[in-house]
């Protein structure tokens, strides 16, 4: 019998961190090394701030989609891959993602959070694989 933790591994997310008009993105998820991988994210009170998130994908783990963008994910990543003008308070995000669901010749998946209205908004993310 496997426990929940057997065959995942936690990645380098995002430490709880305030974002003023700013972004942070977590390490890299190896798609080659996992069937799927899943982000959840946390997000503080948000006053007058509003909080973006975007799945990105890379071939070689340090060129990725141009930052403030959704990888493509041409293998079928629907409208998982980016939610915007998140402004609830308490709020949890979980973005997730196959292998199968990567263009074709990307290899690792991320994802970048940005604060838009530079107004201080807590935010987390853990990264599974």
């Amino acid at each position: 019998m496997q426990n929940l933790a057997q065959g995942r591994a936690l990645r380098n997310g995002i430490i709880p961190q305030s974002l003023s008009n700013a972004r942070a993105s977590t390490g890299s998820v190896d798609m080659q090394k996992f069937q799927r991988a899943i982000f959840t994210l946390y997000i503080g009170t948000v006053a007058t701030g509003s909080i973006d998130a975007w799945l990105q994908e890379s071939e070689d783990d340090s060129a990725w989609t141009a930052n403030d963008t959704a990888g493509a994910f041409s293998g079928g990543g629907g409208t998982n891959v980016s939610k915007t003008a998140m402004i609830t308070s308490s709020t949890i995000a979980l973005f997730e993602v196959r292998a199968d669901m990567l263009t074709a010749k990307k290899r690792y998946v991320r994802l970048q959070v940005k604060e838009t209205v530079g107004n201080a908004t807590i935010v987390c993310v853990t990264a599974e694989g």
